[in-house]
């Protein structure tokens, strides 16, 4: 797939993390949530080592915005 990746902006959670939202957009062809969902979900998942402070990404929220992009909001989070 040839998508190309915009920072849209951040929220900052203070010490949780932080929301990073990002457009996806499909230059070849026609791209549905599921399909930015399963490409780029494995891009940014993480694991802690369920430590404190430890890092992790489990989550992406994908939204559609027209028929060949889409938002992502990637949910960056630390242990506490």
């Amino acid at each position: 797939m040839n998508i190309t990746i915009t920072v849209i902006g951040t929220v900052d959670k203070s010490i949780d993390g932080c929301d990073q939202f990002i457009l996806l957009t499909r230059k070849d062809d026609d791209l549905t949530c599921d399909e930015a969902h399963n490409w780029f979900f494995p891009q940014v998942y993480r694991e802690t080592q369920q430590e404190a402070g430890g890092y992790f990404c489990r989550d992406v929220e994908v939204l559609q915005r027209s028929t060949n992009s889409v938002v992502a909001i990637v949910h960056h989070r630390y242990d506490v």
